[in-house]
């Protein structure tokens, strides 16, 4: 009989227990648990929660000390359960009662795959990195022993993704095809700008359709309204550097977007405290790398992708910054961007059971 017992979290003495364990499996500069987030979940009061039953799962031994956790999400049109916020000591007899226990849980529902780890959905973070480095804003961190831990128990890879890492970008640094295509869009009547922070629920708008068009086939995906979307991505405008916010615009409508923040690692995560924010700022207003993390273009613009990414090159020039183009999957065009100037990468996966 094992020494694991696993419980769905109900009591808030037991939320708390939840919230504070990701604590205990990093140190401070590798945690990127959003807490506030977490806790929102937890009180299904986030925008993410509509339409979703979430199962809080957590592990602890004999001596009622905590060793795992995860949540499960279940969508009633659809046939896949979600198992996210997933952390766990180095141990299979954990990980194993943990899963199971989701397992069961979403054969009950009637479910016939699992696929994680996802927090709640797409909107969320997703996936697993295969190593251990030090986090950039938005990437998913993990321990590297997870995804052994749940390929013991049955998962396998669903989905790969990659981040690919540039150095600052000198006058060598240059794509003829890239520097051609923005030419070109130009000439096809393409304007090109930045946010307005003052009017940035505007223009949020008018990415809404371009990103829920372009991301509708990904694992995960699941629809959220004008108005969440606007309510979650609102915040970003106290954080991002609108000099590397490209929008392309052809008679009046936006037709592709590309977004880049000062790479503020696990800063976000964090308390607000005053402190933390003079961080935040430094960082904003001297930043020494950007991460591109989310593009947006709609099917018919052939070689607007290739041109917002040669804006951004030249503004990573002008700043003297360096670049990561993160978390692409694989296959996707973006990945073949300055494919040749890469200096690392970074790998991810998805997994996926059949139940």
């Amino acid at each position: 009989m094992s020494e694991i017992t696993v419980s769905i979290v109900k009591k808030n003495e037991d939320k708390e227990l939840f919230l504070r364990f990701p604590s205990k499996v990093y140190d401070d500069k590798h945690i990127m648990q959003d807490k506030v987030f977490e806790r929102e979940v937890l009180e299904s009061t986030n925008v993410l929660c509509k339409g979703v039953d979430i199962i809080p799962l957590i592990a602890k031994n004999k001596k009622e000390e905590v060793t795992g956790r995860c949540l499960l999400s279940l969508y009633k049109d659809d046939d896949t359960a979600y198992i996210g916020f997933f952390e766990s000591v180095n141990k299979e007899e954990v990980a194993n009662e943990l899963l199971n226990t989701a397992q069961n849980l979403a054969k009950d529902a009637g479910k016939k795959k699992l696929l994680g780890p996802i927090d709640l959905s797409f909107w969320a973070r997703y996936r697993f990195c295969t190593e251990e480095g030090l986090p950039y804003i938005g990437e998913p961190a993990n321990r590297d022993f997870y995804i052994g831990l749940w390929e013991k128990f049955g998962f396998s890879v669903a989905e790969e993704y990659s981040s690919n890492f540039f150095d600052i970008p000198d006058e060598d640094f240059e794509s003829e095809k890239a520097k051609m295509r923005l030419e070109e869009v130009k000439k096809e009547g393409y304007f090109f700008c930045h946010p307005n922070v003052d009017n940035f629920e505007k223009y949020l708008k008018d990415i809404y359709p371009v990103l829920m068009e372009g991301y509708k086939d990904f694992f995960g995906f699941k629809n959220i309204s004008e108005q969440d979307f606007i309510k979650l991505y609102s915040p970003l405008k106290m954080v991002i550097d609108t000099d590397v916010v490209f929008l392309a615009y052809k008679e009046n409508r936006l037709k592709g977007f590309l977004i880049c923040l000062p790479d503020y690692g696990n800063l976000l995560c964090k308390p607000g405290t005053p402190e933390l924010l003079l961080n935040v700022m430094s960082v904003k207003s001297k930043a020494k790398r950007y991460v591109l993390l989310y593009m947006g273009v709609e099917k018919d613009c052939l070689g607007l992708g290739s041109a917002l990414s040669q804006m951004v090159v030249d503004k990573l020039r002008e700043k003297k910054a360096s670049g990561i183009s993160a978390l692409i999957h694989t296959g996707k065009a973006t990945g073949g961007y300055f494919k040749d100037k890469i200096k690392t990468q970074r790998k991810y996966v998805l997994l996926e059971k059949m139940i």
